[in-house]
């Protein structure tokens, strides 16, 4: 009894779990691998010419309705080659680079859709190939390949493979992605000025200067390091900094392998022994400011090769190596204010004058007094049954948008875009448990709208934060909450980012 695979198995490459941009990544994993094979020869041919490796992507519409193009100028494939490349599972000759599985251009192309052809001339070869694949007719048995060929110049290089018949389409917000996605893959080769690789007549770019975004420490030095160590016997290299102003999406690592990234910016990988172990990390300073990237040699990667496949105990051991060598830059990260090298900018007279107008004016509306002599108090415990409600409605169904320890006393902030304009400004848990302070900050009370800098944002999300950290002092040191007491708390926890710019 034998194990066999039939031709039908092609029709289920339109299943597997691929990301657009990574479907196209076969194609220029091939294309480039092509050329590292034969860098010498073509680097030559290339000068001669004033020219580069180049991969063009073209996703459009002609009056035989939407296609994929993909065409390249490496050196080309010859009829064994070309024999080769159709060959399902063939593995090539270096199976440790970018085209490692002897799947991807098919896996790849029948993703895409039912029809496809590869046209390709090989440099020195006097004959020009093209073969076309009806993917329903291959899987009905229909295994020989339609193959065309012609006379050509012995000095033509070139492969145009395209896709007609298309089950996925790349359109609109997809597009973007693809370009995004794309210029992070092969962030290297562009970097290195060895690619050019154009999506619909765009050149991606990639700045690889990643010091001019880096947190400058107080003596000068920027925020990076690089690392190396084994894992399981093989090889982890890279490095690591701390970005002087944070963005969620920019934090993470990105993993490369052959110098090609397989899992990256703009979803890179976050180890939840640096940034937690919520799903995509905690949302705090680290998940802002901690980036890198993460080279990883000898590792089994994905046939979409789209993660790496960690053998067991390799990824608990990884992850547990970086906290160890990054445990300095993680600190800077969470504790760094962005501002904390630089003295604060005191306000002039006029804007302090202009201020006190202002104030002056709200404090003399005829609403406002009207208001001091009519609003009748709730009693406590209704109060506080109110906010409890709430609280518990936003708790239960949202996460925090921002979660820090202090000690032993987790503080988590709430963000509330669903309240209503009607709901206090600010719901406060700080003595019911010494180890949890929740504050909800509601996103639709009327002051809200007046905070349009970022400055404004800070310090309003700060008051209302250390409030709770300041009652929730009071009340487990004192046994109870006394308002001069609290604001003695608060007095000193405000000065602390402010005494961190003198030092």
């Amino acid at each position: 009894m034998k194990l066999q695979l039939g031709p039908e198995v092609i029709s289920s490459y339109k299943r597997l779990a691929y990301e657009a941009w990574y479907a196209l990544a076969e194609f220029v994993d091939n294309s480039t691998q092509s050329y590292f094979n034969n860098r010498a020869r073509m680097d030559k041919i290339y000068a001669k010419n004033r020219d580069k490796l180049t991969v063009k992507i073209t996703i459009g519409r002609d009056k035989n309705k939407e296609f994929i193009r993909i065409e390249d100028n490496s050196i080309g494939m010859s009829e064994a080659e070309l024999k080769n490349a159709v060959y399902i599972g063939k593995l090539p000759i270096d199976t440790m680079g970018r085209s490692r599985y002897g799947l991807g251009l098919k896996t790849g192309a029948c993703w895409f859709g039912d029809l496809w052809t590869i046209e390709t001339k090989k440099l020195d070869d006097t004959t020009w190939h093209k073969i076309s694949v009806n993917v329903p007719a291959v899987a009905g048995g229909a295994i020989d390949l339609p193959h065309k060929k012609k006379r050509a110049a012995a000095g033509e290089h070139k492969t145009i493979i395209e896709i007609r018949k298309l089950h996925r389409k790349i359109t609109g917000r997809t597009l973007g992605k693809v370009k995004t996605h794309l210029r992070s893959l092969y962030r290297r080769d562009i970097s290195k000025n060895q690619l050019v690789l154009m999506v619909n007549g765009e050149i991606l770019s990639w700045d690889a200067d990643i010091d001019k975004r880096l947190l400058t420490r107080a003596n000068g030095s920027k925020a990076k390091r690089t690392f190396r160590f084994k894992v399981g016997g093989k090889t982890v290299s890279g490095w690591a900094g701390v970005l002087e102003k944070g963005s969620r999406k920019d934090a993470g690592f990105s993993i490369i392998q052959s110098d090609r990234v397989i899992k990256g910016w703009p979803e890179s990988y976050r180890p939840v022994t640096l940034y937690g172990d919520q799903e995509g990390g905690s949302n705090d300073l680290v998940n802002q400011r901690l980036f890198g990237e993460l080279v990883l040699e000898g590792f089994e990667v994905s046939h979409t090769k789209d993660q790496i496949l960690f053998d067991d105990g390799d990824q608990e051991m990884l992850e547990l190596k970086l906290k160890d060598k990054l445990a300095e830059l993680r600190q800077l990260a969470k504790s760094h204010r962005k501002d904390a090298d630089e003295r604060v900018k005191a306000a002039t007279d006029d804007q302090r004058n202009a201020a006190l107008n202002r104030l002056e004016k709200e404090m003399e509306l005829k609403e406002m007094q009207d208001f001091m002599k009519t609003f009748e108090i709730p009693s406590n415990s209704l109060i506080q049954k109110s906010n409890e409600s709430v609280k518990n409605a936003i708790v239960k169904k949202t996460k925090p948008n921002l979660k820090a320890t202090i000690n032993k006393t987790v503080v988590s902030v709430y963000l509330v875009k669903d309240m209503s304009p009607n709901d206090p400004y600010v719901i406060i848990e700080s003595t019911k448990s010494e180890t949890s302070i929740i504050v909800i900050i509601n996103l639709v009370h009327p002051h809200w709208s007046q905070l349009t800098q970022e400055e404004s944002i800070l310090n309003f999300i700060r008051h209302c934060t250390y409030d709770g950290v300041s009652e929730s002092k009071a009340y487990f040191v004192t046994g109870k909450i006394e308002p001069d007491t609290v604001k003695l708390i608060k007095d000193n926890l405000l000065r602390i980012p402010m005494n961190l710019q003198g030092t």
